[in-house]
């Protein structure tokens, strides 16, 4: 299986496979991926000779292999796209892989699969003998002030560390509307080239929601700034302090019973699948993180923590927020 990095730099350098296959929770990376072979396989004067799109849907794998069998009009290469490729039966993806194995060298086709983990195998060992297949993972929270600060360096620009942080915090981890946003910053800034944080909280606002379960997820990646914003948000939004509690008690719960499974010699996936109910996909590498963050002994010091925070509640006169802005502040390790 082909990186996504990887296969971005063949793609920068000029380098075009006959096969790609495009698979994976991550839509905006993608449709990324697939710009960038329409940019570098298509001659704009010969577009409409040399392009096409297909919905395998509505469509036979005998169709989309005469699309990719036709020699191109005036123009070096022919760009075949076949979306929703796990759409096609038995017969059809039979015919399609017959030409896989032995693809146009004129033609770039393009097979996108709206699934998260695309499993024909016999398409994918085609593919891999003579193109790239390629899973496009949703991005961790650790890989996203890189990816907006590789975002502004394509274009030109720099965007300081706060401002990127700022997007991040208020956008979360969509794709398609960090981009949009900072198109819109890019915009803003008119002729400079340097986004700073007061551009973007011009331009981006603040409107996110968050929910409880966002702030648990924070903790559990230790990720204390991210987690003081939430709580501020949903206290706002009148969020119940022990409602906010007994969320991040749950997810400590869940860390916990995966850890001690690992540690007693289960695998972290096997773990997870476990758990009752169990993580959803595309929540998973986020769930892996939070368990690589903490120990066993963090966990269980945690849920000391949280059993000082409830009595805190309770019985003291200190606030809500008080109490679980102390709870961040011991859970983070601060």
């Amino acid at each position: 299986m082909t990186k996504y990095e990887d296969l971005i730099k063949s793609l920068k350098q000029g380098k075009l496979l006959p096969l790609y296959l495009f698979f994976g929770e991550e839509e905006f990376l993608v449709q990324e991926a697939v710009d960038l072979i329409i940019s570098k396989a298509v001659d704009p004067g010969a577009r409409d000779f040399n392009f096409n799109t297909v919905y395998c849907k509505g469509s036979s794998g005998n169709e989309i292999v005469n699309l990719a069998q036709t020699f191109p009009f005036m123009s070096e290469r022919r760009l075949v796209i076949a979306k929703e490729i796990e759409a096609l039966k038995a017969g059809d993806l039979e015919e399609l892989v017959t030409y896989l194995k032995s693809p146009s060298p004129t033609t770039c086709l393009v097979m996108i699969s709206n699934q998260l983990k695309y499993e024909k195998k016999a398409v994918i060992s085609a593919v891999e003998a003579n193109g790239a297949a390629v899973r496009f993972y949703a991005l961790l929270d650790g890989e996203m002030l890189g990816w907006i600060d590789r975002w502004a360096r394509q274009r030109g620009l720099a965007i300081q560390r706060d401002a990127a942080q700022y997007v991040w915090q208020t956008l979360g981890n969509d794709l398609q509307a960090i981009s949009n946003e900072l198109e819109k910053t890019a915009i803003y800034i008119k002729v400079r080239k340097n986004i700073t944080y007061d551009d973007v909280k011009a331009v981006v606002g603040d409107f996110r929601d968050y929910t409880p379960f966002d702030l648990a997820a924070a903790l559990g990646a230790k990720n204390r700034e991210k987690a003081f914003l939430i709580l501020s948000r949903l206290v706002q939004e009148g969020a119940a302090p022990v409602g906010l509690l007994g969320s991040i008690a749950w997810n400590f719960r869940r860390l916990m019973q995966v850890k001690a499974m690992e540690f007693a010699g289960t695998g972290l996936d096997e773990g997870m699948k476990k758990l009752r109910p169990p993580v959803i996909f595309h929540q998973a590498a986020a769930f892996k993180e939070q368990v690589r963050s903490y120990s066993l002994a963090e966990l269980e010091m945690a849920f000391e923590v949280l059993l000082n925070a409830d009595k805190a509640m309770k019985s003291s006169g200190i606030g809500g927020r008080l109490v679980l802005e102390r709870m961040i502040m011991r859970l983070c390790g601060v």
